[in-house]
């Protein structure tokens, strides 16, 4: 709407900029004139915006909208009272100084309208992302409570085949008390937007124990932990899909090395996962589980997020960078 009322300006303004209200002689005027304008909205909607102002630099991004306020306003000024004199000598009523005043309160004007319309746009975005995570929420929700076992009844199951078990047996009752904390944490503690990462790297560290239980001894599996803050709070079940992507696709080959590397690390308040794994390059890997990853960081991360796979070499390695 905004660049409609300018274009109305700008062709109120035609007989100023022009020999003898010609429009051959202000058509170069009128583009210029759109062309900077233009470029001001993009460069702060597109560059200046998502990089510096939603990055919470504030600061930069006022320092970078004042000095791209103050380039267009110079362009804008030295056509209008020098390039356009020199080329059609339009009798133009104002100076030099009038011309930059008039060009700095339009690249104020546009700085402005640009930055509240991309706002709000936004904001009702993200509302519009949150209203379809909680429909998509209560469908899963109604699947799980068609299709599930009671909670109860089977957690008495397991503490039944627990106290079955003989004590001597303490392997396999470690791993009973594994599986329990698995099921346990999927129904009940995994049920909210977010959990402290250390909820979510003991049920890793369950996850790869049980895995590493019923693998084969060619199979080496590392698990590397580094946790500054234990309180951080990241997504339930976000790295568990890439982990078991692992699992399903690397090589049991004995004439090679099979392996998986798993290393999650915190600090100063950005998360950095990195899974690899040796693999088959005939197989392809984009299954249900990697696909669902990639679109709740596309609706929870947004652009505080990385997201990267590769396949060289025979293997398969995803790193996950996420900003909080």
């Amino acid at each position: 709407m905004y660049i409609l009322v300018y274009i109305g300006f700008l062709l109120e303004g035609k007989h100023w900029f022009s020999r003898n209200d010609d429009w051959l002689t202000y058509l170069p005027t009128f583009f210029t004139h759109l062309v900077l304008m233009f470029m001001l909205v993009y460069l702060n909607t597109l560059v200046l915006i998502p990089r510096l102002f939603l990055k919470k630099r504030v600061l930069s991004y006022a320092i970078a909208a004042i000095l791209t306020i103050l380039a267009y306003t110079l362009l804008r000024s030295i056509y209008t009272k020098y390039i356009l004199d020199w080329l059609f000598k339009p009798d133009i009523p104002h100076g030099y100084f009038e011309q930059f005043g008039l060009s700095l309160v339009y690249g104020i004007w546009f700085t402005i309208i640009s930055f509240m319309l991309y706002i709000t746009q936004t904001r009702f975005e993200q509302k519009q992302q949150v209203k379809n995570i909680q429909i998509n929420q209560l469908q899963t929700e109604l699947k799980y409570l068609r299709a599930q076992i009671n909670p109860h009844f089977l957690f008495n199951g397991l503490n039944t085949i627990y106290g079955s078990i003989d004590r001597t047996n303490e392997q396999a009752r470690d791993y009973l008390l594994q599986f329990s904390d698995l099921l346990r944490y999927s129904i009940y503690e995994a049920d909210t937007d977010f959990v402290a990462l250390e909820k979510e790297t003991r049920h890793l560290e369950n996850y790869v124990s049980l895995q590493k239980a019923r693998s084969e001894d060619n199979l080496q599996v590392a698990l590397n932990l580094q946790i500054e803050n234990q309180n951080t709070l990241v997504v339930p079940l976000l790295f568990l899909p890439l982990v078991e992507n692992a699992f399903k696709y690397v090589t049991r080959d004995d004439k090679q090395q099979n392996y998986i590397k798993i290393n999650l690390q915190e600090q100063q308040g950005q998360i950095s996962f990195s899974c690899l794994n040796s693999f088959d390059d005939t197989i392809k890997k984009e299954g249900i589980g990697l696909i669902n990853v990639k679109r709740r960081l596309e609706l929870l991360y947004k652009e505080n997020y990385q997201l990267n796979i590769k396949q060289v070499n025979k293997e398969y390695r995803v790193d996950l960078i996420i900003s909080l």
